[in-house]
């Protein structure tokens, strides 16, 4: 099953655009932290929460990746929140909603500028991700 995640992974990242790879990450990670019933499934949607937000961090701290700086901010604001959080609630049993939330935040806001005919000033120009080109997130 994990072989055809990650063929699957490779031939849809190869055809998909950056936006869209933003879209189905963030909506993977909702769909995780919703269906985490257990303390694995909980510990797994954790863990691929927080790698995503770390992706992300990553991405926004690069200097030139097309974001303007208050949007640039922002999502570091939001990452580091998120990345804290998720460690915390892996120690102890907190709620995951403040984490859906945001993540549906983020793709509420990928999914209205996908649609959106022009783009404003703050806005990540549509052809560039806030999630490194390589980034997966299905755990091998």
């Amino acid at each position: 099953m994990n072989y055809g995640i990650q063929r699957y992974n490779r031939s849809t990242a190869a055809t998909m655009a950056p936006r869209e790879v933003d879209i189905m990450a963030f909506g993977q990670a909702i769909a995780l932290l919703k269906n985490a019933k257990d303390q694995e499934s909980r510990l797994h949607a954790l863990s691929m929460n927080q790698k995503l937000w770390s992706a992300v961090l990553r991405e926004v701290a690069i200097d030139n990746n097309g974001m303007s700086d208050i949007l640039r901010g922002d999502l570091t604001k939001l990452g580091v929140w998120a990345t804290r959080y998720c460690i915390r609630a892996m120690l102890h049993d907190i709620g995951l909603k403040p984490l859906l939330g945001v993540n549906q935040d983020i793709l509420d806001g990928l999914r209205a500028q996908q649609n959106a005919p022009a783009q404003t000033a703050t806005a990540a120009p549509t052809n560039t991700s806030v999630l490194p080109a390589d980034f997966k997130l299905v755990s091998a």
